[in-house]
């Protein structure tokens, strides 16, 4: 649990998520979105733990509905895509 903290807290962690954002536009429609979103989400998780400012909780908060948002929708034309080809 420290080792992911200490990956939350580092530059690196960030990178790591901003190049999985990069993949995810460069490569379409291979899931890689999913990827992305959800270590995001843990790392949003994580700094609205970790701060007491009402407004980075509360922006924080918009970005993860913004994530799974992005979940939702990505999954339903992936599956709608798939679901045509297979016909």
């Amino acid at each position: 649990m420290d080792k992911i903290k200490s990956v939350f807290n580092s530059e690196k962690g960030m990178t790591v998520v901003n190049l999985l954002f990069l993949l995810s536009l460069l490569i379409r429609n291979s899931g890689i979105i999913f990827i992305a979103c959800t270590p995001w989400i843990a790392y949003l998780v994580y700094s609205i733990r970790k701060t007491s400012s009402m407004a980075v909780k509360v922006a924080n908060g918009i970005f993860i509905a913004l994530a799974i948002f992005m979940i939702v929708v990505n999954l339903y034309f992936m599956l709608k895509y798939y679901g045509t080809v297979s016909r």
